[in-house]
């Protein structure tokens, strides 16, 4: 008789949470749906009354979109983001024979941006500091071609050959031009208003919460399960959603809440969560301590629960 094969966690935390036969989706499935409803209930009870979104969707790839609207997030709260994971997706389009290298360190340069000299570094700043002063026009397609070289590193190069980057596989090295050409009309639309949204929305109740601000932060956990968060803004882990539907997905909510427990040495002090769905311009946030009580239905040790959820990867990462 031959034993059950052992699951191991190769994934990020969100493939995880999206796998429900993963131990981490049935981890958060065990202690965190008991309250589930209730939250669901007063986020729809709370949501904005106009049914049409604030950023209507048009013709543009929406995973591109998503991406994008993160980096033109990250350029409004902070001027020189790090460009690591763009950097590293360009590194990885050299294995398919398309050479973004210069191209890329052309953009940054336009946008007074250093590349990324340490691998899985994460800007943390004492915020809230003045964003990007770029021409809004560079900017988004700046943040496009940065959203493309980002689904590259995500997906690898072979994927990233069958798209938008594909038309330079094995030709002239693509200068800064040709990479931000690539924004069509209606992904810049739609960067366009989500700038606006950003900007009267989002940042002005960001802009009173003074103390360590970090985009795109990595926690002590990620070292065991890729995961890396949108923005942490003085204890409030924040994450964007470009989708078109106004609702609370339970992997949506246990996403932002394994970021939290991902913080195992308690780096950042994470003590609210939100979600910002960018097309409606709602912001939606919850107390750590308090969600996860009522979530739990019962009190819930945060150090305990990050010691339980610590244990749990270790016991499904590979051998060896």
């Amino acid at each position: 008789m031959t034993s059950e094969k052992r699951y191991i966690i190769l994934n990020s935390l969100t493939r995880e949470l999206a796998n429900i036969n993963s131990p981490v989706r049935q981890f958060f499935g065990t202690q965190f749906t008991s309250g589930l409803k209730d939250v669901q209930r007063r986020f729809r009870e709370a949501k904005p009354s106009q049914i049409v979104a604030t950023v209507p969707r048009a013709e543009a790839n929406p995973g591109t979109v998503g991406t994008a609207a993160d980096w033109l997030l990250r350029f409004l709260l902070y001027p020189e983001p790090d460009l690591i994971l763009a950097a590293a997706g360009a590194a990885l389009c050299e294995q398919g024979n398309m050479l973004f290298g210069p191209a890329l360190a052309e953009i940054a340069e336009s946008l007074a941006v250093p590349l990324p000299t340490t691998p899985g570094a994460h800007v943390r700043f004492t915020g809230p500091v003045l964003g990007s002063t770029a021409p809004p026009e560079l900017l988004a397609r700046s943040s496009w071609a940065l959203a493309l070289l980002t689904e590259a590193f995500r997906a690898g190069a072979e994927a990233a050959a069958m798209g938008p980057l594909g038309q330079f596989r094995g030709f002239v090295i693509p200068t800064a031009g040709d990479l931000l050409d690539l924004a069509p009309p209606a992904g810049l639309d739609q960067l366009t208003s989500l700038r606006q949204v950003f900007e009267t929305a989002l940042i002005p109740q960001l802009k009173d919460r003074s103390g360590l601000w970090a985009l795109g932060p990595t926690f002590t956990g990620s070292a065991l399960m890729n995961a890396d968060a949108d923005l942490i803004a003085a204890g409030l882990l924040l994450d964007l959603k470009t989708s078109a539907k106004l609702s609370l997905a339970v992997t949506d909510l246990f996403q932002v809440i394994g970021y939290a427990l991902l913080d195992f040495d308690d780096e950042f002090g994470v003590s609210h969560l939100g979600i910002f769905s960018a097309r409606y311009a709602h912001l939606a946030t919850w107390e750590l301590g308090g969600l996860l009580d009522e979530l739990a239905g019962h009190d819930v040790s945060l150090q305990a629960t990050r010691e339980q959820f610590h244990r749990l990867l270790l016991m499904h990462q590979p051998v060896g």
